[in-house]
């Protein structure tokens, strides 16, 4: 019988919780609740084959998800920026959430692979259509904009300071929104093509919130020097940030609370250090490409 194209039920080998991405979201504060939350958006988008839309257009927000899975919204919301940052979930600009290895729970098959390739040009094909929707928004706004710079005649002067106080309006947003996007990043990370991977401050913060006993900035400038003197083992673009959970989760386990700053700390850190780096030469960097 040929492939319907819709699954209604999860098919998770029972090693699943033994994998090492669940290991870490379990082992962090609250990880077994976002677990939970997790398998929850799995079952969740298996009808629209790994995308969660409420009916297909309406974007799920944390408190509707809180009130699908039985949680609190706080902890929802915490679950919702670690599952980006550990690459379970895709989020577009329009809302919609891609569960990115759903296509590994959906039973098995001789086009298994041929679903999985057509599964992430679904969210390719979304993504370029968001793109292009945008584009066009621009063109018009700037056709209506050249149209009223050119036909002074048509208008008053009181559509003429509507005019202004709206380009006012835009060009403030612009400022904005530039300025969002020249933020400067503490640090890069080299991955395995030669690209260098920003990190940010927003980033830093919810990883000092998540991993409270780590030092997160002087981590990641380990992890830089460890990626220097270990080219072979760097990391892909989305592997970097499993990579980065695995090191400060690892770093957590240790207990090892920042104490005052002085000679003492910076012996005992820089000992600590050597350590992991010796710890890091003799495995594979973290197991994730």
């Amino acid at each position: 019988m040929a492939d319907s194209k819709k699954y209604y039920y999860l098919k998770v080998k029972e090693n699943f919780f033994d994998s090492e991405d669940m290991k870490i979201l379990q082992g962090m504060k609250d990880g077994y609740l976002y677990s939970d939350i997790l398998l929850k958006m799995y079952l969740r988008s298996l009808r629209q084959e790994g995308r969660l839309m409420y009916r297909g257009i309406i974007p799920y927000t944390p408190d509707m998800i809180a009130t699908v899975t039985g949680h609190q919204i706080g902890t929802v919301e915490k679950a919702m920026k670690i599952f980006e940052q550990m690459g379970f979930v895709e989020i577009l600009d329009n809302g919609a959430i891609y569960m990115m290895d759903i296509q590994n729970f959906i039973g098995q098959s001789s086009s298994e692979a041929d679903r999985i390739r057509s599964y992430r040009k679904t969210i390719n094909a979304e993504k370029s259509m968001l793109s292009a929707n945008e584009s066009v928004t621009n063109v018009i706004t700037e056709d209506v904009q050249m149209y009223n710079d050119s036909t002074p005649e048509i208008r008053d002067k009181s559509t003429e300071k509507d005019n202004r106080s709206i380009n006012t309006s835009i060009a403030r947003s612009s400022e904005r929104q530039t300025s969002g996007l020249l933020e400067e990043a503490f640090i890069t990370l080299q991955l395995n093509t030669g690209e260098e991977h920003p990190v940010y401050d927003k980033e830093i913060k919810d990883w000092e919130e998540l991993y409270p006993a780590v030092d997160v900035k002087q981590q990641l400038r380990s992890m830089k020097g460890w990626l220097l003197s270990n080219p072979a083992k760097r990391k892909t673009k989305r592997g970097i940030n499993r990579f980065i959970n695995n090191w400060l989760s690892r770093e957590q386990d240790r207990g090892g609370r920042r104490p005052p700053a002085g000679n003492a700390y910076q012996k005992s850190s820089g000992m600590r250090h050597g350590s992991r780096l010796a710890e890091l030469e003799n495995e594979d960097g973290g197991g994730f490409c």
